[in-house]
């Protein structure tokens, strides 16, 4: 008998085992019909990537028995591998390695973004030599297997029907809105199970409550109406410096002692509850430019279309100053957000992330050494080292600490020596920025200068005790809170401000502030002008398979596949959901500039 048969049917079945990794890490559903649901869904779905994988293989059977063996065990420890990889993920992040993951990981930029250990390479290396011996010894287990014709026939109608009532279940389950079925696939990788719910309202069927739909796309539409400006009799020079993923708690005088003994000077301006508009770099830097979610992404880079806040410094004869640790390339920025400015400084010299942010500063200084004095200036300072958890061993200051080894994690992992290498690189950066307010007060810039001092995302460590580390896979204060600072000559009286703010109330402050624009920011932004203390009713962030309404402490996430999720700030599930008419309206915000 021909062993690819038995091959997909052992292929499948260990492949359903290893599932209840991800259900292990999103937790198990209990009740009668999520338990029905999950069997027949893992059983549905991982049958279909066994005969997928069949049919690649097939043709390969003519050639001869070998060259059949070699492509069922190639594509078998590809697969799983695949798995072994997207488990860890999903452990991680809650959602599955895709194309832009892997635009990521193999773009130029991929070594500064995913910084690996060796020891991490090693136990890389062991888990793939230990996959191709499992699939070696299923492909002499299906050598020994033998099927007769009734049996093929059976298992076949078997998953016809577990395939069947698993997309039934779902489209009854998202038409009832049942937690149990909506919320389970994102659980399992590239599920995408059937829906039918305008067949059931057809059919005389009632659904169970009015659903949240996200609205559809349109054409791009920005600024909603022609941007109305007064030139300043002076112009002032803005620097934005960012640190990627430097959560709130980092500013205080023990991690950030630089940037805090700045906190009292005059001019400056603490907003200790300001969130950003996303939870990874590439949701948190655009809504800091753009006063928008990153889902207008794809819109604004395929038509080059500069932020406001940047074009009127171009058109105003600002000479900008873009200097970035990582490349920005990746994500690509500078087909977007710097897509307006020739030539464009791309990345850091440097082997390390502490060594590139070394760099950007040196780089800066020597701009500001060069650069025309009578010329205001649009600076932006992206360091990167907490994002990588690296500094030099002579700025330990915080132990023990060690490197991050994101295979080795779980929830029961002391975070302290990961907390501490973070730490260590946020104070090495602080000493950066430190170093940058410093040489503008001996330049005698500071007076002149817009200064905005933030970070693009948060930095979670297992804080909620669920398994998360690092960012992009929640929107809790953990991930989206981040410290905001600005310096604004114009306001001397330094305050600490705790009212809701966020990214989106940036370039409104800017527009309004230092250009001195009129127009109405809902035109341009979804935020306001950061010293606007009256109340945002909402905020709203985007992921990268999901977007989330922020209502008071009440997070609302629509994923991707359509299903639901709600929790409070620190990942609590709500026991009372927010107001429909404002969740309404938090989603209206992902068109708003759209025709």
């Amino acid at each position: 008998m021909n062993p690819l048969f038995p091959f997909c049917v052992l292929q499948a079945i260990v492949w359903c085992a290893a599932a209840t990794g991800y259900f292990y890490t999103n937790g198990f559903f209990t009740d009668p019909v999520g338990l029905i649901f999950s069997f027949f869904f893992t059983v549905a779905h991982f049958f279909c990537f066994a005969w997928l994988l069949g049919l690649v293989c097939a043709p390969f059977s003519k050639i001869g028995p070998r060259a059949l063996a070699g492509a069922c065990i190639t594509g078998g420890t590809l697969v799983s591998f695949f798995l072994a990889a997207d488990i860890v993920v999903f452990a991680q992040y809650r959602f599955h390695i895709g194309l832009s993951i892997l635009e990521l990981f193999f773009g130029s930029a991929g070594r500064e973004i995913f910084v690996f250990s060796a020891g991490m390479w090693a136990l890389v290396l062991l888990i793939a030599a230990l996959i191709i011996a499992l699939e070696w010894g299923l492909w002499q287990g299906a050598k020994h297997s033998r099927f007769s014709t009734r049996q093929i026939i059976t298992i076949f109608i078997v998953w016809i029907l577990c395939f069947g009532i698993y997309n039934g279940l779902y489209a009854w389950g998202k038409f009832k809105m049942v937690p149990s079925i909506v919320s389970q696939p994102k659980i399992l990788p590239l599920a995408y199970p059937l829906s039918a719910n305008r067949r059931l309202e057809k059919w005389g069927f009632s659904p169970h409550q009015d659903p949240y739909f996200l609205p559809k796309k349109g054409t791009l539409n920005y600024p909603l109406s022609p941007l109305t400006c007064t030139s300043p009799e002076k112009q002032k020079n803005i620097l934005i410096i960012v640190v990627d993923a430097l959560r709130a708690d980092m500013l205080n005088k023990q991690v950030m002692p630089q940037v805090s003994s700045w906190l009292t000077r005059p001019g400056v301006h603490n907003f200790t509850n300001h969130l950003s508009g996303g939870n990874a770099t590439i949701g948190g830097i655009f809504s800091l430019f753009y006063a928008m979610p990153h889902s207008y992404w794809d819109d604004f880079t395929g038509q080059h279309v500069p932020p406001l806040v940047l074009a009127r410094a171009l058109s105003q004869g600002y000479i900008p100053g873009i200097f970035a640790s990582s490349q920005i390339t990746s994500p690509a920025f500078h087909r977007n957000i710097f897509s307006a400015i020739k030539p464009l400084r791309i990345g850091s010299d440097g082997n390390t992330p502490w060594e590139r942010d070394q760099d950007a500063v040196t780089d800066w200084t020597h701009f500001l050494d060069t650069h025309a004095k009578d010329k205001p200036f649009f600076g932006f300072i992206f360091l990167d080292a907490p994002h990588g958890y690296s500094y030099p061993d002579s700025a330990q200051v915080f132990s023990p600490s060690k490197p991050m080894n994101y295979l080795l994690l779980n929830n029961d992992t002391d975070a302290t020596p990961y907390l501490n290498q973070y730490k260590n690189a946020v104070h090495f950066d602080d000493a950066l920025i430190g170093q940058v307010l410093t040489d503008l007060k001996k330049r005698n810039l500071l007076k002149d200068t817009f200064i905005l001092i933030t970070g693009d995302h948060g930095q979670e460590l297992n804080d909620s005790h669920q398994n998360f580390w690092g960012h992009n896979s929640n929107f809790t204060d953990y991930q989206t809170h981040v410290p905001l600072v600005v310096f604004d000559s114009s306001r001397p009286t330094p305050t600490t401000n705790d009212y809701s703010t966020s990214h989106y109330d940036v370039a409104p402050t800017i527009l309004q502030g230092v250009y001195g624009c009129t127009s109405a920011a809902e035109t341009y932004a979804l935020g306001k002008n950061l010293f606007d203390n009256t109340p945002r009713p909402f905020t709203v962030f985007a992921g990268q398979t999901a977007k989330a309404v922020r209502v008071g402490d009440a997070v609302t996430v629509f994923h991707e596949f359509g299903t639901l999720e709600q929790y409070d700030k620190h990942l609590h599930p709500l026991e009372k959901a927010p107001a429909p008419a404002l969740l309404k309206e938090g989603l209206k915000s992902f068109r708003r500039f759209y025709k």
